[in-house]
C-alpha cells in the first residue's frame, strides 16, 4: 500500500512533513510513501533519518500552494505545485491515498476535479473524526466543505459517514443525527426540517433524529450530519470553548496560592491526558469522504505526530476499500 505525503503548505512544512512520514514507515511495515515537493529540500532533511530507501520516493514539485491562494485559480495555475502533482499521481493510479495539510479549499477543488468523485455522490465532504466523551469517535459530515446544501445531499453525508465508521471503527450500525436547534422533528430551518424527513426514509442508516450542539462531543451518536456552514461553526465553537476551559483552569491555579499549586501538580497527569485525548494530533485529522481515492487533511498547523497518524489513517482506508464501499452504501438511496 502506497500513500502520498504533500510535504508543503502547512505551517511547519516540510520538516514536520518528512518526520511524520518516516515514522509511519516504522509504524507499517507494509507501507510505502512518496513525497512531493522540492526534491533537494526534501533528500536534504531526509539524510537525517534512517529507514528503508526501498519503500520511500520523491516526486520533485517546484511549486506551493499557500493558505492565502484562491482554490481554484491555484489548483488550475500552480500545476506544478506539491498538491496538484500528488493529485494527479494518486489519480493516475501511483498511489492508494493522500495525505496533505495544504489549503482546505484548494483540497477539496484538486480533489473533486483531478481523483473525481464516486458514483453516486454530488458533493465531497469534509469530515473531522472527533474523540468524544465516551472514549470513542464521532466523524462530523460536513465539517466545512460545502455551506450551501440540499436535503438530498445531507442524506449523501450521512451514508458516506455511517460507511466511514463501519469500516474504520467495525461498529455495525453506527448511529447518525442531525445537526439542529431543537431534537424535534419540526425545528430548525426549511434545509433541515426536508432534510429529517428525507433521512427517516433513507435505507443503510441508523438515523436516529435531530441532535444539539451540546452533543457534538459527547458520544451521542457516531455520525453528526450537518451542513458545511452549521458544522464548521459547531467545531468551532467547541475547540474554542475547550481553549477557554483550560485557560481559566490555569489562571484559578495561578491565582488560588500554594494549596491550588499543589493540587495542580497532583492533578497534571489526568489534565495532561485529557488534553491529549482531544487533540486533533491524535485522529490523523479530517477525511474528504466522496472522491473516488482517499485523501485525507491535516490540521494546517499540525507536527509530525499528526503526520504520522493522517498516513495511517489512509492507509487503513484505502485498504478498507473505503471510496468503494461508499459507491454501495449510495446505491440503496
Amino acid at each position: 500500500m502506497k500513500i502520498i505525503v504533500d510535504c508543503y503548505g502547512g505551517d511547519y512544512c516540510p520538516t514536520e512533513a518528512v518526520a511524520g512520514a518516516v515514522a509511519a514507515l516504522d509504524k507499517l511495515p507494509g507501507l510505502s510513501v512518496v513525497l512531493t515537493g522540492d526534491e533537494k529540500e526534501l533528500k536534504a532533511l531526509l539524510q537525517g533519518y534512517k529507514y528503508d530507501a526501498g519503500r520511500l520516493e520523491v516526486a520533485h514539485a517546484s511549486e506551493v500552494i499557500t493558505n492565502s491562494d484562491k482554490p481554484v485559480k491555484a489548483v488550475m495555475r500552480k500545476k506544478d505545485s506539491s498538491t496538484v502533482v500528488g493529485l494527479k499521481l494518486l489519480a493516475e493510479g501511483g498511489a492508494d491515498g493522500m495525505v496533505s495539510s495544504a489549503n482546505t479549499g484548494a483540497l477539496l477543488v484538486g480533489g473533486s476535479l483531478i481523483l473525481g468523485l464516486s458514483q453516486g455522490v454530488t458533493r465531497a465532504a469534509l469530515c473531522p473524526v472527533l474523540p468524544n466523551a465516551k472514549g470513542t469517535y464521532t466523524i462530523l459530515a460536513d465539517g466545512g466543505a460545502n455551506i450551501d446544501c440540499r436535503p438530498e445531499q445531507l442524506v449523501e453525508f450521512a451514508v458516506m459517514g455511517s460507511v466511514y465508521m463501519r469500516e474504520m471503527f467495525k461498529i455495525t450500525a453506527p448511529s447518525s443525527g442531525l445537526l439542529n436547534n431543537g431534537a424535534e422533528p419540526e425545528k430548525g430551518n426549511e434545509l433541515t426540517r426536508n432534510a429529517y424527513k428525507l433521512l427517516t426514509e433513507a435505507q443503510g442508516i441508523n438515523f436516529v433524529g435531530n441532535i444539539e450542539c451540546r452533543d457534538l462531543l459527547t458520544g451521542a451518536v457516531d455520525v453528526v450530519v450537518a451542513d458545511g456552514f452549521s458544522g464548521n461553526m459547531g467545531i468551532k465553537a467547541s475547540e474554542g470553548m475547550g481553549s477557554v476551559l483550560f485557560g481559566l483552569i490555569k489562571e484559578g491555579i495561578m491565582q488560588g496560592g500554594l494549596r491550588a499549586k499543589l493540587g495542580y501538580v497532583l492533578l497534571k497527569p489526568v489534565l495532561k491526558k485529557v488534553k491529549n485525548k482531544m487533540s486533533s494530533d491524535d485522529v490523523g485529522g479530517a477525511v474528504f469522504l466522496g472522491m473516488k481515492k482517499v485523501l485525507v487533511k491535516t490540521h494546517g498547523s499540525g507536527k509530525a505526530q499528526a503526520f504520522m497518524n493522517a498516513v495511517i489513517k489512509a492507509h487503513a482506508m484505502a485498504e478498507s476499500g473505503v471510496p468503494e464501499k461508499i459507491e454501495d452504501g449510495l446505491r440503496y438511496i
